[in-house]
């Protein structure tokens, strides 16, 4: 059995407890265009693995030594790879910054809000919107209660 007490002059309720230590900020509109964008399951991955991998004090880089090492970082084909960072970066979720690149920081970002301010200044001017995708949205339905149950009876 594993004891779990927390021994801390700080309420628990002023932390964060993220398992495996640091962690990013992403808006629910940001989980929204993620979940819309129609990547590969491939290019889904390596989006998650790239954030988990991103420098913690060049906020949203991501280091690429070459091409080979990265993906075998990520656990992944070369090839796979390759066609993941065209596909996230054709759709806006990240942005080459020479042989590195850089995950978008109004999408997902693992600073505070003067870094990130600074950040989104950085993004390139012919960088894809990730949040412009092509989704349907939500429409409101007028849902007034007219007595059937939903199987046609009263």
């Amino acid at each position: 059995m594993n004891d779990f007490t927390v021994h801390s002059s700080a309420s628990a309720a002023h932390g964060l407890w993220f398992k495996g230590g640091g962690f990013t900020t992403m808006g629910y509109a940001a989980h929204n265009a993620l979940a819309d964008a129609d990547l590969s399951v491939s290019a889904y991955k390596l989006f998650h693995k790239m954030c988990a991998l991103q420098n913690r004090k060049d906020h949203g880089l991501v280091l690429v030594e070459s091409q080979a090492k990265f993906a075998e970082q990520v656990g992944m084909s070369q090839a796979s790879v390759s066609r993941s960072l065209k596909q996230l970066a054709s759709q806006g979720f990240i942005y080459p910054d020479g042989r590195n690149w850089r995950i978008r920081p109004d999408f997902v970002f693992n600073g505070n809000g003067a870094a990130q301010g600074q950040a989104v200044q950085s993004i390139p001017a012919d960088a894809p919107d990730p949040y412009a995708g092509k989704r349907a949205d939500l429409k409101i339905v007028d849902g007034a209660d007219d007595g059937q149950d939903g199987g046609g009876q009263a």
